[in-house]
Order: structure tokens, then sequence, then C-alpha cells
């Protein structure tokens, strides 16, 4: 059996040898102690450890964070990494089981001494997440030494330092709505620090700063706005169109909006259960965040034992969640189990129930609807039920979500007479409508004999390009299906692609069409399969068509006679069983992949 694993970020010291106008410690990085932190530093994460490892918790992660840790000695910083490679080999099988490949530290830092410590981190494979702000005219500005200096020169001689750093490392960026006032300038300097620096930008992070009571205390009226969702949904899209095609497009897709997905501690259904911050002084937060604000603080470890530090944590955060209700808006979101609301301390600080990224999460969502599937209309009650039984009790019980309708099912579904087979097999028409020798697709030297989607019992994608020669070849027996004027009728070829669109009355979510071509019947072509069958070459309809492919999305081609598609639709008209059952396309079909100057 496995045991309970969490996510510990360590903060061996509070102080700070930079004064950021945007830091939600406020004061807190200058009336650190930095010589009472470099004497306890190193003892209180071991004591921590080997109490999780008492109480039978695995700390799979363990990340240090500040304040600014390498404001500690340069002994105090080795015998760190030291403890926590040391924690990783001693469970590096249990780690491993559980997919987690850590085995060197990792640190948060401004760069500010990363020169001098180079050597240091690079004996421990240090993994290195460096902050800075973007645009770099606002580095200077906004992130000056603790005396005001401007030490923007050697920002970028560190960013070129880091670039040549041969382990794991990655640039953070903290943004405010006065960061997204020039959108392009910030763009700009994503393509110098890539292109001119040298350091890889895919492996960029990009948060939003929110208000924070601890910081309008130290600074006042110069605290820095948080940006609004608009801004937020802006720099997105401005980012989607800037990168869209270039080097840095995986990075844009995989990693600049981590923060902002389910894979975060942000999305978590109570944080609290696993996401934990322990301090030098012993003290547990809930997360960077929620550092010196009193309503996340969960115990201490030299006082309070770990299953209660726990137990805390899990506690609090369901109160915040509870202390702001449920949003309406959440309630019939079709992202909630994605995001399950947003960040308890945000919430907090905002004093709101809902996501203070929402717009752009949702953003998100729509463009990788595959990675983040929304939930269909007809669960979204059902699921904002559980999530407020599970996270609002009391507001549950008081007031309940209504319950999504349970459909009534006929207790003829279940007779065999009236299985899909069954009425097709007392059919003629829907015999030559679901027929597996009707259709078969030519690709280059390969045939494909295609099969109905609703009747196959594998799925398979190929990969199509212009260069690749594309021709059906369809029995000519099939135009006299359902046909009195043989004539008359036309091979019906329509492409759906995998783009999800709500429309009709019952507003289901389908797949989007992208055109219908037709071909009478006389106009076919010859096939090479002998004169039962007829063809027709598809390479220039399907290149004429390019535009409207995406990567990554597979398109959906099926093939049918016209009066055979009219006569499924009259069908679904007069017989509800096959309507049910045959409610998706039943076409003979081919899923692909379109790649421009790929071959097949």
């Amino acid at each position: 059996m496995t045991r309970r694993a969490i996510h510990l970020l360590y903060v061996p010291t509070l102080a700070c040898n930079l004064g950021c106008r945007y830091c939600y410690l406020g004061t807190k990085t200058t009336e650190a102690t930095l010589k009472t932190d470099a004497a306890r530093a190193v003892e209180t994460l071991r004591h921590t450890l080997a109490a999780l490892d008492a109480a039978d918790v695995l700390a799979f992660n363990v990340s240090l964070h500040g304040g600014e840790v390498t404001t500690l000695p340069e002994e105090v910083l080795d015998a760190l990494f030291t403890t926590i490679r040391g924690h990783y080999l001693k469970h590096f099988d249990e780690l491993t089981a559980l997919g987690f490949k850590k085995s060197a530290p990792h640190i948060k830092t401004n760069l500010f001494r990363f020169a001098p410590l180079l050597d240091l981190f690079d004996r421990h494979k240090v993994s290195i997440s460096a902050s800075i702000d973007l645009p770099l005219k606002l580095h200077g500005e906004y992130r000056t030494t603790l005396g005001g200096r401007n030490w923007l020169a050697e920002t970028r001689e560190n960013i070129a330092l880091l670039a040549r750093y041969p382990h794991a490392r990655k640039i953070s960026a903290t943004l405010c709505s006065e960061h997204l006032a020039d959108i392009p300038a910030l763009i700009d300097d994503i393509r110098f620090i890539h292109r001119e620096l040298g350091f890889d930008m895919t492996n960029l992070n990009l948060m939003f700063a929110f208000a924070s009571e601890l910081n309008r205390a130290r600074v006042g009226e110069a605290a820095l706005t948080p940006a609004t969702p608009e801004q937020q949904w802006a720099l997105y899209q401005a980012l989607k169109t800037a990168f869209a095609g270039t080097e840095l497009e995986e990075g844009f897709l995989r990693n600049w909006f981590d923060e902002f997905k389910p894979s975060y501690c942000t999305h978590a259904f109570n944080c609290g259960e696993r996401f934990y911050l322990l301090q030098s002084d012993g003290t547990v937060w809930s997360c960077v965040r929620g550092q010196g604000i009193p309503e996340f603080r969960y115990g201490n470890v030299f006082e309070d034992d770990i299953p209660t530090i726990l137990a805390n944590g899990a506690r609090r955060i369901a109160g915040i969640h509870q202390a702001h209700g449920f949003d309406t808006t959440c309630r019939t979101c079709e992202h909630l189990a994605l995001c399950h609301t947003g960040c308890p301390v945000v919430k907090h600080q905002q004093r709101s129930g809902r996501s203070y990224t929402c717009e752009l999460q949702k953003a998100i969502y729509a463009d990788q609807p595959h990675t983040f599937p929304a939930t269909p209309p007809a669960e979204r009650a059902g699921e904002a039920r559980a999530y407020a039984l599970a996270m609002h009790p009391a507001l549950a019980l008081a007031a309940p979500v209504p319950a999504d309708p349970v459909p009534v099912l006929t207790p003829e579904l279940a007779d065999t007479r009236n299985a899909l087979s069954a009425l097709i097999a007392a059919d003629p028409h829907l015999q030559a409508l679901y027929r597996d020798d009707a259709f078969v697709l030519e690709i280059g030297d390969d045939t494909l004999p295609l099969t109905s989607q609703l009747l196959k019992y594998e799925r398979l994608i190929v990969t199509l390009g212009p260069s690749d020669p594309v021709r059906i070849h369809v029995r000519r027996a099939l135009f006299e299906a359902a046909c009195e004027e043989p004539i008359r009728n036309t091979l019906y070829v329509q492409l759906l692609r995998d783009t999800a669109v709500v429309y009709g009355d019952e507003r289901r979510s389908k797949q989007e069409h992208v055109f219908t071509y037709q071909i009478f019947r006389n106009c076919l072509e010859d096939s090479r399969l002998g004169p039962d069958f007829a063809s027709a070459d598809l390479g220039g309809l399907l290149a004429l068509h390019r535009s409207h492919y995406r990567r990554g999305v597979a398109n959906n081609l099926f093939f049918t006679t016209q009066y055979l598609r009219d006569y499924h639709y009259q069908k679904q008209k007069a017989n509800a069983f096959y309507h049910i059952q045959a409610i998706n396309l039943p076409f003979q079909n081919l899923e692909f992949h379109y790649l421009p100057g790929a071959d097949a």
C-alpha cells in the first residue's frame, strides 16, 4: 500500500535582498533575522522530514523558496541541498513507483547571487526557477535592491549565464496590471531573452500578482495593481498570435500558463490535503500565497504532531471555500471538475467565491478541448451537486443544488428485437446503409474497407498530407438503395472536425462541420476494383480545405449516398429505438490528421 504523499515547500529564510513592489510578504522580508534563520534552517528541515517519515507521510517534492534562499551562507545552502538529495535517494524506489522522478534540489531565486553560487548549484545539480519581471524595463523599476538600485544589467548577464547552466532551469514572471500595459514590449523581451541571451523560453512560467494585505501595509498606494480578467485574456490571445508556428509555440501550449491548469495546486479540490509550506522556525502555512496570513497557518512542527498539522490544513482550506460560498457561475460551469472554483488564498484576499483567472482558464480549456474536456450539459447539475455536498455541505443541505432530471427509459430498450443489429437485419435499406463492403478508401498503394462508426470495435486514425493520393471506391448498387431513380442519386461526402460546437434543440456538443460534397452517380469514374465499383479522387478536395485542419485535432470523413442519408433521418423519425441508438452519424468513416507536407 502506498502512503500519503505531499508537496513540501521549504522557506529556510524570509530575508530577501530585493524590494519588489508587489511582494506578498510585505515587511516580513526585511524584518527576518538572517543569522537566526541560518542557524536553524538545516535542522528544521531534517526534523520535519523525519517527523513525516514517522507519521507515514512521504514528501514527494521538497522545493526551496523565500524570501530569497541565496541570502543564506554557502555552507548552509550546501547542507540543505545535501539533505534534500539524501531524502530523494532514501525514497528513490517509492518515489519512482509513484511516478515522481525527483533526484535533485529545486530553488526559486531572483538570480541576484547566481554567479557566485554557480559551482555549488552545479555540484548538486540544483534545478533553478529564476524570477524576473517582463517587460525587462520594469524589472529595473519594480525589482530593485533594498537600497533602490536598478540592477537590470546584471540580470541580463545572469540570464545569459543561466542559459548555459547544464541542469534543469526555467524563468518565471509575476505580472501585474502595470506589466500588461505594454504587451508588445513583453513579447519582444521574450524573443530577446530566447534569441539574444540564449535562454530557452519554452521553459517560462507566467503568474499574476494578487492584492496582498501585507504588501499594501508595506508600500501603501505604491502597491502595484492586480491584472484584470480582461488583461489576462488579452495577454493570452496576444501570446497565442505572436508565437503560433514559431519555435516557442510548444512553450505557450505546454508551460507558460501551467499555473492555471488542473495540474497545479490552484485547481486542487482541497489544496490543504497535499500542499504545505514550512518555515525555518517550524511554522507550517498553506503556501507562499498564504504565508503570514493567520487563516492559513496550520501549526508548527516543533509544537504539533504531523497528523494534526495535516488535518488543520484540510479543515482550514475547506473553511475558506465555505466562507465565500458556491458562486452561481461556478454551479453551472462546464469546467467545475477541473477548476474547483480556484485558489482559496486569493478568494480570501479578494473576498470572492470564484477563481480570479476564470476567463483566462476558459480560454485555455477552449483551445485544448481534449486535454481539458468540458462536462456535458446533462451532467453539470449532478457535478455541481456532488461538489456542493463535498465542499459546502451546509450550503447543500440548506439550499440543495437543483438535481438534474433523471431520464426515464422504457424497458423495451432492453428487448433484443429493438437492438440496432436487429433493426438493421429487418430493413434492407439499413442493410445497404451499414454494409461494410460498400466503401473502400485507397490511400497510395493501400486499400481500406470502411465501416460505420457505430459498428466498429476499434478506432483507427491515419495521417494524410497534400502528396498522398486519396481515392474512394463505392459499390454502384448502393445508388439503387432507397432510390427509384439512381441517376438522381449522389455520392455524399461529409467532413467534420473534432472541435466541439453546440447546436440543435437538444443543445448537444457535436463535432464541427467543415464541408459537404456531392458527386452525381454518372459523374463518378471507373474503379480499378472492377465494374461493380465507381470511384472519385479526393486528394484535391482534402487539400482544398487544408486551412481548416488543426494541429492535433482529428478530422472525420463520412461517406454515404444522398438517398441513404435521407433514409437514415426518415428512419430516425419513424422509429424511436433506431433514433436512440443512431443518434450519432452512422455512415462509413475515416478519421485522419492532416499535416502540410506530410506523407502517409
